[in-house]
């Protein structure tokens, strides 16, 4: 069974007139390259540019952290109780755990922080 079309006859184009010309202007063609060829110049010397300070996103120093929903419950209730933002904690956490390896306490590796015992 054949598929039926309705086909409306266009009497007037919905486009402007300016659209209408742009669009034929578009595929003219030019015969004589002549015309529209502009002599080169010999190119201007910008002048030297005074690097200035660069501005500081409010976020250039920050990182991102994936962590679990559960893991970020847990890490966001310690914070709370201690009445310190996540922020906080994790510098806090962060600078601690550079103190001790330095100070030659803890070892940080891959498999985790272990302690070293003191003879």
């Amino acid at each position: 069974m054949p598929l039926a079309h309705k086909t409306t006859p266009v009497k007037n184009s919905a486009l402007p007139d300016a659209l209408k010309n742009q669009i034929s202007n578009n595929f003219k063609k030019e015969d004589d390259f002549s015309q529209t060829v502009t002599p080169v110049t010999a190119p201007v010397e910008p002048a030297p540019v005074i690097p200035s300070a660069p501005a500081k996103s409010k976020y250039a120093d920050s990182v991102n952290l994936r962590l679990t929903s559960g893991k970020r419950n847990e890490f966001k209730k310690f914070f709370t109780d201690c009445e310190i933002s996540m922020n906080q904690g994790f510098e806090m956490a962060v600078d601690y755990i550079l103190r001790e390896t330095k100070a030659g306490r803890i070892v940080v590796s891959k498999s985790g922080i272990t302690k070293v015992e003191e003879e």
